[in-house]
């Protein structure tokens, strides 16, 4: 399976930030070992404490999940391959 960490949600949080600054993990994929309980207790309970060391934001500021992430806005880069397949809108005349 891989590296697992288990204890308090201190003890978790220890170990992630340790991934996080020693390592320079950027993400995590969090298992379950009782469904759902094991998602609800990592999210009460070890969430808040990394959210105390600042590094699970406690809210956000853009509108969108790109803006989130990316932090340029709600649209594609102009030079993004994909803004090629923007909607361009079109007028009717009669």
């Amino acid at each position: 399976m891989g590296a697992s960490a288990v204890g308090t949600p201190e003890q978790i949080a220890d170990v992630m930030e340790t991934w996080v600054t020693d390592a320079d993990v950027d993400g995590f994929n969090i298992a379950y070992a009782v469904s759902p309980g094991t998602f609800e207790d990592f999210v009460e309970l070890v969430v808040p404490v990394l959210q105390e060391r600042g590094l699970v934001p406690k809210g956000y500021e853009g509108d969108t999940l790109r803006d989130n992430l990316f932090g340029n806005g709600n649209h594609l880069p102009s030079h993004h391959q994909g803004k090629k397949y923007a909607f361009q809108p079109v007028t009717l005349t009669e």
